[in-house]
């Protein structure tokens, strides 16, 4: 069986906060949501995240099964260079990422296709089935970002200076 995957992670340099999004397809079934990062980092490091997360949501949905065939998208080109093995990982945070990847890949035990989607495209630019999905990944991780930044400036601002 095929499942296609799309994910996207949004990512606050200022105050580290990150979101991700995903929209996920099967014959057995649809899911979309997202949440929020735990301080990822760096935005590649949030893109990669975003990735794991929705493999992982798809294989506690049962949207995934071992032996299936998974079309994953994303818009980080270094994301699916990590995962496809054509770009080093030095960052303890991306190899932890990667780990975690690869032991969802030997439970799936199938094959996984990464495709490159253009992201931040206007609907006149890119009309279609797949940039749709992948515009409604990218407002799911902004909103939680956004949220995540919040509380993060939020419980900065409470604390009092000590004299």
């Amino acid at each position: 069986m095929r499942a296609t995957i799309l994910a996207d992670a949004s990512y606050c340099p200022d105050t580290g906060a990150g979101g991700w999004g995903y929209w996920i397809a099967s014959d057995r079934g649809k899911r979309g949501g997202g949440g929020e990062l735990s301080r990822p980092g760096t935005s590649t490091i949030a893109e990669m995240m975003a990735v794991v997360n929705a493999l992982h949501v798809a294989r506690a949905a049962e949207l995934a099964l071992p032996g299936d065939c998974l079309l994953v998208q994303t818009d980080c080109q270094a994301a699916i260079q990590a995962f496809e093995g054509t770009r080093a990982c030095h960052d303890v945070d991306e190899q932890a990422v990667l780990a975690a990847f690869h032991e969802f890949r030997a439970w799936l035990a199938g094959l996984v296709v990464f495709r490159h989607v253009k992201g931040h495209t206007s609907r006149a630019k890119q009309p279609g089935a797949r940039f749709g999905a992948n515009r409604a990944c990218d407002g799911r991780a902004g909103r939680h970002m956004r949220a995540a930044r919040a509380r993060i400036r939020e419980a900065s601002s409470a604390v009092v200076p000590q004299d």
